[in-house]
């Protein structure tokens, strides 16, 4: 599309069934977090497990982002994810090289140190805590900042706007859903995901890409590996 406007648009329905329905499957996967049983009662570690299935279901969001857009003939540069295969695999491949040294930082310093077992049973339970965990939350944010930001900021503003709304009223109204696909924890964060989601939105709206968005939200997720480290002696 010329000078990188939309000029096709994509159904308000679609638009509206993404922004409601994809946050309360979240919300609803979240709901786990209440009764563990179900997936401890086969013996599988919980927090693996719940990992994994976040994991699935963002990768679904991404492909159900991509049938969409083809419905409606628009490319992914439409939303500002204008990179090309190869280039994705380079930067998909610079996060994962980052995100290992990261944990072989971690792994080496844990390797080294007295972990303090009653202070690690205190931190938040969503901080990975076995190397096994690491891992998948590595992947887990990988596929977690892609999935938010093509869903969140570069359709939903792109999707919104092509329907004659406001690129700053887009922001705003994209960060609702943003806030509440977080699931139980948009309860006691409500503030944190407001912040970020109309930061982020900002960000793609004056850079009109998402790379720059994926990549400082990337940092955002590998940050809570650091927490890890407070309970070394």
């Amino acid at each position: 599309m010329q000078n990188n406007e939309v000029s096709k648009v994509i159904p308000l329905s679609k638009t509206l069934s993404v922004l409601i329905g994809f946050p309360i499957i979240s919300t609803l996967i979240s709901l786990l977090l209440l009764n563990r049983s179900l997936i401890t009662i086969s013996g599988l570690d919980f927090f693996n497990s719940f990992w994994t299935i976040i994991i699935v279901w963002y990768l679904l969001q991404i492909y159900l982002i991509s049938k969409i857009l083809a419905s409606a003939g628009w490319e992914w540069a439409d939303i500002g994810f204008s990179l090309t295969g190869k280039k994705t695999f380079y930067f998909i491949g610079g996060y994962l090289l980052f995100a290992f040294a990261l944990l072989a930082f971690i792994e080496l310093a844990m390797a080294n140190s007295i972990v303090d077992s009653e202070k690690l049973n205190s931190i938040s339970s969503l901080t990975p805590k076995t190397t096994t965990s690491r891992v998948i939350f590595i992947i887990m944010g990988m596929v977690a900042g892609l999935a938010e930001e093509i869903v969140y900021r570069g359709f939903a503003i792109k999707a919104l706007e092509s329907n004659k709304i406001n690129k700053w009223l887009a922001v705003g109204i994209a960060t609702i859903p943003f806030i509440f696909q977080h699931g139980l924890k948009s309860i006691d964060q409500f503030w944190w995901f407001a912040i970020t989601g109309i930061a982020f939105g900002l960000l793609f709206v004056f850079l009109k890409k998402l790379t720059i968005n994926i990549i400082i939200h990337w940092l955002v997720i590998l940050s809570a590996m650091f927490a890890v480290l407070q309970v070394l002696d």
